[in-house]
């Protein structure tokens, strides 16, 4: 409902770096296989409540469609924060990333896992909300790079 609605969370200086580390906690009690890189990300102006669903959304479609462990890397690039969640599963075609940022949009049905084709276009807008972007691409050797950008870091 809040994205249908349009709400959009204040944004704040915060720890982008300790609110990925509480996310890869909450994965590591539930015993799901990820494995954290940090990158040592500074300080930046979010809306931590959205880009923390943001990241759980990623990391939920990589464990829905994808064995093996999940790589989650925070670094920045150019000035803006990068959180990449990276997997071994079927991937997407590239011609099809651009409609799977787009709302009640699920790549094959019969095998969504049930979802409402909703957890990426959350992800898109909350990039959009923060100056950045969400980037989908196929990973060397197989499986998915999901890049959620987040607008310069380096100013907040």
């Amino acid at each position: 409902l809040e994205f249908a609605r349009g709400t959009q969370e204040q944004q704040h200086v915060s720890d982008l770096e300790s609110l990925v580390d509480e996310i890869d906690s909450r994965y590591q009690r539930l015993g799901k296989a990820l494995q954290r890189t940090r990158g040592n990300v500074p300080l930046l102006a979010l809306a931590p409540l959205s880009v923390r669903r943001a990241i759980t959304n990623l990391i939920d479609n990589a464990l829905r469609h994808a064995c093996g462990p999940i790589e989650i890397e925070t670094r920045t690039e150019g000035g803006d924060a990068v959180i990449e969640v990276r997997d071994r599963g079927p991937g997407i075609p590239a011609d099809e990333a651009e409609r799977l940022k787009q709302p009640f949009t699920r790549l094959d049905p019969a095998r969504s896992g049930g979802g409402s084709g909703l957890g990426l276009a959350i992800v898109e807008r909350v990039a959009r909300a923060h100056g950045g972007r969400l980037d989908l691409q196929q990973r060397e050797g197989g499986g998915l790079v999901a890049r959620l950008i987040l607008g310069r870091a380096a100013d907040a």
